[in-house]
């Protein structure tokens, strides 16, 4: 296996080293759909990793869109419709901002965003992007306070009331 796929581990998913089938990518279409996205910003891509690219305003969408039920990180278990919010309307809603891609927090930013806006997620789609966001700052040495949208992901509950 390539030694710079392998390094990228927790984040890989389902290896970006194959093809989408033509029922995986109508999957993919119909939860595009369900979030509200607009369909047109994503292209399928062969041997490619799911990104979002800045100069193109594209979503570039490979096999990695989907989980690694295999492992116990939670950027490999968001489902394919988490991945897809976290690009569309976390990358794509703050494309050109002075943050760098792939920065801890344009990272951070991204999952926060797309659990914060996206419709349609489940309760376990939104849970895992905090996850993530939150093991995003973990992994670059921030300590994340917990506020009352993160709790309420997290624990189920909110101070509403």
């Amino acid at each position: 296996m390539n030694r710079e796929l392998e390094r990228e581990a927790n984040g890989l998913r389902r290896s970006p080293l194959r093809t989408l089938t033509a029922a995986e990518v109508e999957h993919l279409k119909r939860e595009i759909t369900a979030i509200g996205a607009d369909l047109s910003v994503f292209v399928f891509v062969d041997f490619a990793k799911t990104n979002y690219s800045d100069s193109y305003d594209t979503i570039f969408v490979g096999a990695n869109v989907f989980p690694d039920v295999n492992s116990i990180h939670p950027r490999d278990l968001m489902s394919e419709r988490a991945v897809l919010a976290h690009e569309y309307y976390g990358h794509r809603t703050f494309r050109n901002t002075i943050l760098p891609a792939r920065s801890w927090n344009d990272e951070f930013r991204a999952s926060y965003t797309a659990a914060k806006t996206a419709p349609n997620l489940t309760v376990s789609d939104r849970r895992y992007l905090i996850l993530d966001a939150l093991e995003r700052a973990r992994e670059a040495g921030v300590t994340i306070k917990h506020n009352e949208f993160i709790r309420g992901v997290l624990y189920g509950y909110s101070n509403d009331g």
